[in-house]
């Protein structure tokens, strides 16, 4: 087993229907791995909005008060949810309610409960609204000190037999190999490693491959199914999908690099954002970070 651990998931949610996409799947993986479960609902602050001068008017007074009771409800609705999965025997579940801008508290509750691993539902964007927002998923992907696991579709079924892994020469990019392997040990799913050559020529191809094969052989170290295939290609968010459709994945694992890498990606978006914005299929997005074991570990590749 990899030494990456998940003990503690986030999982945000203003009990929309929206929300609720990413929560089975949060439940199997907390089962799966005894770990607790975090239920953040973020409530916007009523308040902020309003000017309050030296004196309270009626007015402010009764929006205070209903502020306080919505809170309450929702309290009261994350406990229910409590209440169902204990019944489902999950080991520990926590709720947590703030006041605040839904991204913000999102990595504040990261941060202060220390969370491995956050699930979200996203609707994901496109077109202009693409361009100029992106989607909250992808600020969240930014800013997250764990992996993000987006999912736009209520899943038919949860847990993951096919995950792909794309990757390219770019900064970080093979990271991420060691939480696929995670997650392939905990679900008993294959890998499906892609390598994408994007200068099209005949060394960097054989640079792609070598990389390939060495991602391959530390796979192969933890007696875990895959595929390999190399493609000159476009790294972008068609090339990904396309080939996720072949394999049948189930569970995208790729680096939450929300900077653009080239001019077309500031059209575009980046990779990670396109990703999140256009797959129909559950997206793994991991923070870029220099980790001195995986240093060690990916040295020479």
């Amino acid at each position: 087993m990899t030494q990456l651990s998940i003990k503690k998931i986030l999982i945000p949610t203003d009990f929309s229907d929206n929300s609720l996409k990413a929560f089975d799947h949060a439940i199997l993986l907390a089962k799966i791995t005894k770990a607790e479960v975090v239920l953040l609902h973020v409530m916007e602050d009523m308040m902020a909005t309003a000017h309050i001068g030296n004196n309270m008017s009626p007015s402010l007074m009764a929006l205070q008060n209903l502020e306080g009771n919505v809170l309450e409800y929702r309290k009261e609705q994350l406990n229910e949810i409590i209440a169902k999965l204990e019944k489902e025997n999950v080991p520990k579940v926590t709720p947590m309610v703030v006041i605040g801008r839904t991204h913000r508290e999102i990595i504040n509750a990261l941060k202060n409960t220390e969370a491995d691993i956050v699930f979200m539902g996203t609707h994901g964007v496109s077109g202009f609204r693409e361009f100029i927002m992106g989607s909250n998923t992808a600020s969240v992907v930014r800013d997250a000190p764990c992996p993000v696991l987006s999912v736009q579709k209520q899943p038919v079924k949860s847990g993951f037999k096919n995950i792909l892994v794309p990757f390219s020469d770019r900064p970080h990019s093979r990271e991420k190999v060691m939480y696929a392997i995670k997650m392939a040990e905990l679900y008993g799913a294959t890998l499906h490693i892609l390598g994408i050559d994007v200068e099209n020529s005949p060394e960097h191809t054989k640079t792609i491959e070598l990389e390939a094969a060495q991602i391959k052989e530390i796979i192969d170290n933890h007696q875990l199914q895959c595929t390999v295939k190399v493609m000159s290609a476009a790294y972008d968010f068609d090339t990904a999908l396309s080939y996720a459709a072949k394999v049948n994945a189930d569970l995208i694992v790729e680096m939450g690099d929300i900077e653009k890498q080239n001019i077309a990606e500031y059209f575009s978006g980046s990779f990670s954002q396109q990703i999140i914005n256009h797959s129909t299929i559950p997206v793994l997005s991991i923070h870029s970070s220099f980790n001195p074991e995986m240093v060690e570990q990916w040295h020479g590749i």
